[in-house]
C-alpha cells in the first residue's frame, strides 16, 4: 500500500469515528449546555510573534521557537553548549573526511501518521539549501554536495570540502525535517497551511496571535514533554502580560516584560519563597539577550568608512558587548572597545539621512532604538528615522544564534562582509571549518572577529540577562531551551 493509499484509509477511518461519535449524543441531538465554564488552557505568553511556520524560511528567534517544538532535526544540543546530541537520529558521525552519516531512530513518524524516513530527510535538507532564504540558517549547509539514502534509516551527506561544523548545520532550524508528501520542494509554505512536523508537539490551531499545541504521543527524540496541551499566546505589550499575571490567566511568561516591569517583579521576589506577589518564580538566563546593529548590504551609506566609524564611536559609551561573538561563547575575543571618551563627528556639508529599523515586539525595543537614534544624531551630521518592524539602513537586531557555536554568531557578518574583505573572510571561514586543532580554530575565529571590528558592518550593542516567569503549580526545567536559547516548551510541567 502506498503512502497516499494509507493516508486515504486513515482519513476514512477518522471520518467514520467522527460520524459514530455524533450518534452517542442521543439521536443526533445536541448535549445539554453545561453551567460550568471550560477550564482555561495552560498558557505561555510573550510579545514575540511567530511570523513564519515553514522552518526553511525562518529568520527570527520567535519563529525558530516553533521549529524547536514542532519539528525535529537530526541533531540538537543542550542550551548554550557546544556538544551535539542526537534527536531524530540515533547517531551521526564522520565516516570519512567529507562524508557525514546519520542513522535515524526506528519507527519515526510525522504528526499526520506518515512514516519519517531517510527520503524525507534528503528532501528537507535539499529543499532548504535550494530555497536558501536570506537570513535563515540555510547558508550553514554551504558545504553540502549531495545526499545519498542507501536505506530508509540511513542518510549519507557528501561534502564538497572538510567541514567540522556540518553537524551543527543539521541542528539549525532550516534543517528541520518536513514531510515530502506535504511540503513543496520549490515554494515556501504559507502560514495558512497546516504545520506538519514530528516534534514533541503538534499544532492544533493557529491564528495571528495564538498557537494551540498538543503533546505528540509517538514522538521519539531528545525532548519529550509531559504537558498534554498548551497555548502560546502573543500580546502587544508588557502591560498586558503584567495584567495576565495579576489575574492568573497565564502560566509561563517568556520575554515581553519591559525593564520597569522586571524591576518591579524582582523587588517582589525577595521573600522567603522567592516569588512575586502573584506567586511567579523568576528564572534568570544570564547573558542570553544580545543586541546588535546591522548595516543593510543595500544601504548606499554602508560603503562610507568614515560614517561607519562615527556610528561605532557614537555607540561605544553605551556598549556592553565587545565582539560579534558574545562573551561566554567559546572562541570569543574582545575586539570592540567599551566605554572611554569618544568624540564622533560627521562633518559633511549636508546632513545624512538614515533609517533605523527595529522589532516593536522586543522588550523596550522602541526605547532602545530611540536611544541609539539620539546617540547618532548627537554626532551633528545625521538625521535618523525610526522604522518599526521593517529593516532600515541600520537594523537593531535582538539576536539568538541558531546554535551556540561562534560561527553561528558570526553568520550575519560572514554572509555580508565589505566587498574588499570578502576573500579574506571566506578564507578564514573555510579554514576554521576545516581545522581540527583548537589553537588553529581559535586563531581563525580571532581573525574573523578582528575583521568584523575593522569593517564595522555588524556592531555589538549589549549583552544582558533575560527573564522567564513561572507561575504557581508549574515547573520549568533549566534545559527547556534550544541550542541558541530558543524557548523549549517541552521542559514545562505541572508541579
Amino acid at each position: 500500500m502506498t503512502r497516499t493509499e494509507r493516508t486515504r484509509v486513515l482519513a476514512g477511518a477518522a471520518a467514520a469515528v467522527l460520524l459514530a461519535g455524533c450518534s452517542l449524543t442521543g439521536g443526533g441531538t445536541d448535549p445539554a449546555p453545561s453551567d460550568s465554564p471550560a477550564p482555561r488552557p495552560f498558557t505561555v505568553m510573550s510579545t514575540d510573534r511567530v511570523r513564519v511556520t515553514d522552518p526553511a524560511a525562518m529568520t527570527d528567534a520567535s519563529s525558530a521557537m516553533l521549529a524547536l517544538n514542532v519539528f525535529q532535526r537530526l541533531m540538537t544540543a543542550a542550551p548554550g553548549e557546544s556538544v551535539l546530541k542526537p534527536d531524530a537520529a540515533r547517531d551521526c558521525i564522520f565516516t570519512a573526511a567529507t562524508t557525514y552519516t546519520c542513522t535515524l531512530n526506528e519507527d519515526e513518524a510525522f504528526h499526520n501518521g506518515h512514516p519519517l524516513t531517510s527520503s524525507d530527510v534528503k528532501f528537507s535538507i535539499e529543499r532548504a539549501a535550494r530555497l536558501n532564504v536570506a537570513g535563515s540558517s540555510a547558508p550553514l549547509l554551504s558545504s553540502l554536495r549531495r545526499i545519498e539514502t542507501p536505506d530508509p534509516l540511513t542518510v549519507r551527506f557528501l561534502l564538497s570540502r572538510v567541514d567540522t561544523q556540518f553537524g551543527w548545520a543539521l541542528a539549525s532550524p532550516a534543517a528541520s525535517i518536513v514531510d515530502e508528501e506535504v511540503y513543496d520542494a520549490d515554494e515556501i509554505r504559507s502560514r495558512e497551511d497546516p504545520v506538519v512536523g514530528s516534534g514533541p508537539f503538534s499544532v492544533t490551531s493557529l491564528t495571528e496571535d495564538e498557537i494551540g499545541l498538543q503533546r505528540y504521543p509517538d514522538y521519539q527524540g531528545r525532548n519529550p514533554t509531559s504537558l498534554d496541551a498548551l497555548v502560546y499566546r502573543s500580546v502587544d505589550d508588557s502591560a498586558t502580560i503584567e495584567d495576565a499575571m495579576a489575574k492568573n490567566t497565564v502560566d509561563v511568561v517568556w520575554r515581553g516584560l519591559d525593564e520597569a516591569a522586571v524591576t518591579r517583579l524582582s523587588q517582589q521576589a525577595v521573600n522567603a519563597d522567592a516569588t512575586t506577589a502573584t506567586g511567579f518564580r523568576q528564572q534568570v538566563l544570564t547573558g542570553t539577550r544580545v543586541l546588535q546593529l546591522e548595516w543593510s548590504p543595500d544601504s548606499r551609506s554602508r560603503g562610507t568608512k568614515a560614517l561607519r566609524t562615527a556610528i561605532a564611536l557614537a555607540l561605544q559609551g553605551d556598549r556592553t558587548s565587545d565582539s560579534v561573538v558574545p562573551g561566554g561563547v567559546p572562541g570569543h575575543v574582545a575586539t570592540f572597545p567599551l566605554g572611554g571618551t569618544t568624540n564622533p563627528r560627521v562633518t559633511w556639508d549636508n546632513r545624512i539621512n538614515l533609517t533605523l529599523g527595529y522589532d516593536s515586539t522586543q522588550p523596550n525595543g522602541r526605547d532602545i532604538a530611540t536611544q541609539i537614534r539620539s546617540r547618532l544624531e548627537d554626532t551633528g551630521g545625521l538625521s535618523v528615522q525610526l522604522r518599526a518592524d521593517e529593516p532600515g539602513d541600520l537594523t537593531l537586531v535582538d539576536r539568538k544564534a541558531w546554535t551556540a557555536t561562534p560561527l553561528a554568531w558570526l553568520q550575519p557578518y560572514v554572509e555580508a562582509p565589505l566587498p574588499a574583505s570578502a576573500d579574506a573572510v571566506a578564507t578564514a571561514e573555510s579554514g576554521y571549518r576545516a581545522t581540527t586543532t583548537d589553537d588553529a580554530a581559535n586563531q581563525l575565529l580571532a581573525t574573523l572577529q578582528e575583521q568584523a571590528a575593522a569593517d564595522l558592518v555588524v556592531l555589538p550593542v549589549s549583552q544582558s540577562d533575560e527573564y522567564v516567569y513561572v507561575g504557581p503549580g508549574t515547573d520549568m526545567s533549566e534545559t527547556s531551551y534550544g541550542p541558541g536559547w530558543q524557548l523549549g516548551l517541552f521542559g514545562i510541567s505541572r508541579g
